[in-house]
């Protein structure tokens, strides 16, 4: 694994820690998509890990989008 490689998965890997320690902004969301991005384009991280990571992040947004729902329709 080179350096750069590795730089760039402890910077994704720091923003999916701030989400599963219940962190969650449109300032996260966006800097965990730009982490990825820059990571992919620059050639630090395969196709193959920049599918994982979109998977992973989209699966976030439907969580909280579902725990959003959920909340909404007990106040309703």
């Amino acid at each position: 694994m080179s350096r750069q490689h590795q730089i760039a998965i402890d910077m994704i890997d720091a923003r999916f820690l701030a989400f599963a320690r219940g962190e969650s902004s449109d300032s996260l969301h966006a800097e965990t998509s730009m982490a990825i991005e820059m990571a992919y384009s620059l050639g630090a991280i395969s196709d193959a890990e920049h599918r994982h990571y979109v998977a992973r992040r989209k699966r976030i947004i439907e969580r909280e989008h579902d725990e959003f729902m959920a909340r909404m329709s007990r106040s309703a």
